[in-house]
């Protein structure tokens, strides 16, 4: 479900701006999400590991939960790209995209969870992806908008590919 498409820039921002919404169970975990683009202008996914806590083998954007330590979301998702493609790869974290809501089934607790992913443009300017967390991506695939199959993707990640692919039509 799309909430917002202007950037809030921490937990209290974004606490104040859902506290009215009735819609959005009140234990969300925050994610930061980069849907990356490489210079030819295709989305970079990874496929997710056996690791993962959710959607096994299926196709996900770059980022993860947001910590309590992290002070503001912009370098939260700085943090994620580094834990999760190294510091070999230059990504420019670019536009705010928007928020969306959505509850996946976390296999590791047995139990829903319900997510605010906060989606962020970015560009792979130089360097390459490593696979940092091995048990949680299997690697990288590459595809232009159009091209990928949505049932690879993962339940958020579908949603994510479907607004991106609307508003970055022009990248095809």
């Amino acid at each position: 479900m799309e909430l917002f498409t202007y950037e809030v820039n921490d937990i209290s921002e974004l606490k104040e701006k859902l506290k009215n919404n009735r819609e959005i169970s009140k234990d969300y975990e925050v994610a930061v999400i980069l849907c990356a683009f490489d210079k030819d202008n295709k989305i970079i996914f990874q496929r997710r590991g056996p690791g993962c806590r959710d959607e096994r083998l299926k196709l996900e954007t770059i980022g993860g939960r947001v910590k309590e330590s992290d002070n503001d979301f912009r370098n939260a998702l700085k943090r994620e790209i580094i834990e999760e493609v190294g510091e070999e790869a230059n990504i420019e974290i670019d536009e705010f995209i928007m928020a969306t809501y959505g509850v996946t089934f976390d296999n590791r607790y047995n139990k829903q969870q319900a997510w605010v992913y906060l989606v962020y443009k970015g560009n792979l300017k130089t360097g390459q992806l490593e696979i940092k967390e091995p048990d949680k991506c299997l690697g990288y695939e590459r595809y232009k908008i159009g091209e990928v199959d949505e049932n690879e993707l993962s339940n958020g990640a579908r949603e994510i590919y479907r607004i991106v692919s609307r508003k970055y039509e022009y990248l095809r």
